[in-house]
């Protein structure tokens, strides 16, 4: 199913866009509107309200943009996970503090992410990369996804939401400075059912986060290949938790960025 548009929602005072983010739109909507043609899907299963963390597959420095059009329209006001160092900044940090984006000390390691947990829990969207960069495969299809976006979810007791899209790579290339200037090019974003994590409460939580990493990752491999119109590898969904005495690998750090 394809969504272009869907009916505006009423937002809580904790949803209201502020002055932060009318500006971002009023400065970069009418670049997007002659940059692409937006092919929206799924975008009903955005929450209407309460906290969730939204996990994005990354192909260009635009495409946080072009996710963020899309959260916006839903109603929701999208919160990037951004290095503490931008929000200190005389102009840029001022700008991450009002539009509400959450700051992220990756020194801290795990404590780091207190402060995303924190937001999750008192209702705000969360957008996370788990990729940790843009793709480096030349294909552009998902790398190894980090954990951080799954334990996030977990501590905090909200929905995990997988991401995926394709085609913004198309308008500014994967570590690139350069447009490609072109009439609407589509791009595609799909925001595909929440991954299931309910299962893992009891597990030791390292086994757990492991476990719905694994999960995440392969969804997004299959929503890719599904907007790419390719045939998703001959890999197994990994469903179920392990066995007990399995190996789990935890790497808490999922991509921070600048914001949309």
């Amino acid at each position: 199913m394809r969504l272009i548009w869907t009916p505006h929602r009423p937002q809580t005072d904790a949803e209201r866009r502020g002055l932060a983010w009318w500006v971002a739109v009023l400065s970069c909507k009418p670049f997007l509107i002659v940059l692409r043609r937006p092919d929206w899907r799924g975008v009903s299963g955005i929450p209407r309200s309460g906290g969730a963390v939204l996990a994005a597959n990354h192909v260009s420095h635009i495409d946080p943009l072009l996710v963020a059009e899309l959260v916006l329209a839903s109603g929701r006001v999208p919160r990037f996970l951004a290095k503490d160092s931008l929000f200190h900044g005389p102009i840029v940090g001022r700008w991450f503090r009002a539009a509400g984006h959450v700051k992220v000390d990756r020194a801290a390691g795990r404590a780091g992410y207190d402060d995303a947990v924190k937001a999750a829990r008192c209702g705000q969207l969360l957008l996370v990369y788990p990729e940790g960069s843009i793709s480096k495969r030349e294909d552009g299809m998902p790398m190894t996804m980090k954990s951080g976006a799954v334990r996030i979810a977990l501590e905090a007791s909200v929905p995990l939401l997988p991401v995926a899209q394709w085609g913004a790579q198309e308008i500014l290339p994967a570590y690139s400075g350069r447009l490609r200037w072109g009439w609407r090019r589509q791009v595609s974003v799909f925001v595909g059912a929440p991954v299931p994590l309910e299962d893992l409460l009891d597990l030791e939580p390292a086994r757990a986060v492991e476990v719905g990493r694994q999960r995440l990752e392969d969804v997004l491999i299959t929503m890719v290949c599904e907007l790419r119109g390719a045939t998703a590898p001959a890999r197994p969904i990994r469903a179920q938790a392990p066995k007990a005495g399995s190996s789990g690998r935890e790497d808490p750090e999922p991509r921070t960025i600048a914001g949309p």
